[in-house]
């Protein structure tokens, strides 16, 4: 079965204008306060450049290092979901003996006799009947039984 990952971020082709803004933003910032520096002027337009560096390297390493973490993954052994607000966790099938779906939610029932209630209503529709379909899939090869709620 092939991993199913949800992930809400930022389209490469942002991510490159951003890049590319941030670089000549760093570029005119450092030209403008050497050229004050070397002029021997500390004066407003110096200080502004010097911001102007530290904004362009602000913007460059936040699209560049921070990256967002995938919303949900599915796999055969486990599933990953990062919705803060709704569930925050890991739950691994081995440990699930039933699945209820639902519009937009899915309730496990595991071998603790623990009752897990995970809502995607934040996700898109279309990724929702994507992991209802993925979740189908998991339980018919794993021999989990499941029902709609």
């Amino acid at each position: 079965m092939k991993t199913l990952e949800i992930n809400y971020s930022i389209s490469p082709k942002l991510k490159y204008l951003a890049m590319v803004s941030g670089a000549c933003l760093f570029a005119i910032s450092a030209g403008v306060s050497i050229a004050r520096a070397i002029a021997g002027s500390y004066s407003l337009v110096f200080y502004v450049g010097i911001i102007g560096m530290l904004v362009a390297a602000a913007l460059v390493l936040t699209f560049w290092l921070i990256h967002a973490k995938p919303l949900v993954v599915l796999t055969h052994e486990q599933l990953q979901v990062h919705l803060p607000k709704y569930f925050d966790g890991t739950v691994n099938w081995k440990d699930v003996t039933q699945l209820t779906i639902g519009l937009s939610y899915i309730t496990l029932n595991t071998t603790e006799d623990e009752q897990v209630k995970i809502d995607f209503e934040s996700l898109k529709y279309t990724d929702i009947r994507a992991i209802k379909t993925k979740l189908i899939e998991v339980c018919e090869e794993r021999s989990i039984a499941y029902s709609n709620g």
